[in-house]
């Protein structure tokens, strides 16, 4: 394993040494390009614009002055060894090189790059994952808990969060997508929400009975009748002019009302998991749950088949030998 480490350090001081300054020009730095280029949401973006500052500091640089033009594939594969030796997961590693392939793109578009390097850094495979989804799935007892103890706070704060929380198992967006609800792609007649999802394509979901009574119950609160649904809430209980709640944002409102209302942690996404693992539970079918859930594959949404474990458990059982 020293070795190894030892190899990789010796390969990017390698290059750096060989390249020396020679960073790109700002107005064609092959990274500035590629966020250019990225047509999803802006959530898409500031992942991008990390990890290129996490690859850039591994070779004590930023990332307008890392000389992405001049990488190559050993460079490419010695980067990702040392992410491997910090500890970052295969998903991780992958989404990193995901995006040094797409900048080199850029680069090799740009003529920055010659065909044959991009070719090789292209060829490089991404670690095969075979994984089950994590988390857990909250009970609907849970989710009435958390939000009863939101409305019993005191404030804007407590209504919002009571809303949000609403959505999220209601209704099932990404916290990347409930972020982007405006309060005039809510239809409480015809009981949906429109939200940009993945791709910058808007999507409409499906808002249950108790989901529009919190989400009214917001609007009244808050006298909002235009912008964004979501927003920050200052110590004063002001809700903020025209400003909307972050991923990030969402992201530390469930975890903190998690923790304050004494459950075991949760995260949005587990809220996203408990709306489908429920409607999964009750009988949906997985093309409709698929659809529901935004996802471009039933595959995806078949990992939240709790229900099928359970009878593979049960058949599993009946082996007899």
């Amino acid at each position: 394993m020293e070795a190894k480490k030892k190899t990789a350090n010796q390969e990017i001081s390698s290059w750096l040494a060989t390249v020396g300054s020679d960073a790109p020009l700002q107005h064609s730095n092959p990274a500035s390009l590629y966020l250019a280029s990225l047509q999803g949401s802006e959530a898409s973006r500031t992942t991008a614009r990390s990890v290129m500052k996490q690859i850039a500091l591994l070779c004590d640089q930023t990332a307008d002055t890392f000389p992405w033009h001049r990488l190559d594939r050993a460079t490419v594969l010695a980067l990702m060894e040392k992410l491997k030796q910090k500890g970052l997961s295969d998903n991780t590693r992958n989404l990193y090189l995901s995006i040094i392939k797409g900048i080199s793109r850029e680069a090799m578009l740009h003529q920055q790059m010659s065909d044959h390097q991009f070719s090789l850094i292209e060829q490089i495979r991404a670690i095969k994952l075979q994984r089950l989804a994590v988390g857990r799935a909250l009970h609907v007892d849970e989710i009435a808990k958390l939000i009863d103890h939101c409305l019993h706070d005191e404030g804007a704060a407590g209504v919002r969060d009571a809303a949000l929380l609403g959505i999220l198992f209601g209704c099932g967006p990404r916290r990347a997508e409930v972020v982007t609800i405006d309060i005039n792609k809510i239809n409480f007649s015809d009981r949906s929400i429109k939200v940009i999802g993945k791709g910058n394509k808007e999507r409409e979901l499906e808002m249950p009975p108790r989901t529009i009574d919190l989400v009214k119950t917001w609007l009244e609160e808050s006298g909002l009748q235009f912008g964004p649904l979501f927003r920050p809430v200052n110590r004063w209980n002001q809700v903020a002019e025209d400003r909307r709640l972050t991923a990030r944002g969402v992201y530390d409102i469930v975890t903190r009302r998690v923790k304050q209302a004494g459950l075991d942690k949760a995260s949005p996404h587990d809220l996203r998991r408990s709306f489908l693992t429920y409607l999964l539970d009750n009988g949906e079918d997985l093309a409709t749950a698929a659809d529901m859930a935004g996802h471009a594959s039933a595959d995806t949404t078949r990992r939240y088949l709790r229900h099928q474990k359970r009878r593979n458990r049960a058949a599993a059982d009946n082996i007899d030998f």
